[in-house]
């Protein structure tokens, strides 16, 4: 099935950035998440999904406890790079809305992490994402929700992530080296990346616990660091 028109345009922005956003991902990846996906995601299962995989790398992570994976992602660009760089036996990548991904009822496992907020209705995704889950499966998600702060509301977003960039690139001097802090800083300031991060739509945690505790009764919501949150729900396979 091809991309509607909306999806299509929304795919955009991240073809622009792809590149950009996999070299980012291997020289300042989110220990946080990452540690806490080895503890939530089941040691083994049969067939998992993956929506909104980016460049592969937590497909790959699932390749290692599951059968079969299939990988979806909006952007061409993006599967290109998984394709090329974390091909695995078992992993299927392909180009895909969220909302149009099929084989409901046929997943053990379904993975999203930082893809719902590019999403225009929260709700209707985790409807469907709901629907692609086999009986006895399980759903992980993460994602961000926007910061409470005074300054968060003041300040508009651009500014705050040249902010951001500033400080990190100071972190890094000491931990990284000049090389690698400099390069993280000029990735994480270019004017397409900062273009991709203002365009997302970010849903509240209010809307994110309302849809939850609706859709996913007992779901277990944990902080992970900043304001990104990670949820499980379902069986522990």
């Amino acid at each position: 099935m091809g991309l509607s028109a909306a999806a299509r345009s929304a795919a955009q922005s991240f073809d622009r950035t792809a590149a950009d956003y996999d070299r980012l991902g291997d020289l300042a990846g989110n220990d946080s998440i990452m540690d806490w996906l080895g503890n939530v995601l089941p040691s083994a299962g049969g067939r998992a999904l993956d929506l909104g995989c980016g460049t592969g790398r937590d497909a790959i992570l699932l390749a290692e406890r599951f059968a079969h994976v299939d990988a979806v992602d909006l952007s061409l660009p993006m599967i290109e790079i998984a394709r090329a760089k974390r091909s695995r036996p078992n992993i299927t990548y392909r180009q895909a809305d969220l909302l149009e991904t099929a084989d409901s009822g046929d997943y053990d496992l379904v993975l999203s992490v930082m893809t719902l907020h590019h999403v225009p209705d929260l709700r209707t995704a985790l409807v469907h994402i709901k629907g692609l889950l086999a009986p006895g499966g399980r759903i992980v998600l993460v994602d961000p929700y926007p910061s409470r702060r005074i300054l968060h509301r003041l300040v508009p977003l651009r500014p705050r992530l040249h902010a951001m960039a500033i400080l990190r690139f100071g972190v890094n001097l000491a931990g990284r080296g000049p090389a690698t802090a400099w390069e993280i800083y000029r990735l994480s300031t270019r004017r397409a990346w900062l273009d991709h991060r203002v365009s997302d739509r970010f849903f509240s945690r209010e809307e994110l616990e309302q849809c939850c505790a609706a859709l996913f009764p007992g779901c277990q919501l944990e902080r992970l660091g900043g304001s990104v949150v990670g949820l499980t729900w379902g069986s522990t396979l």
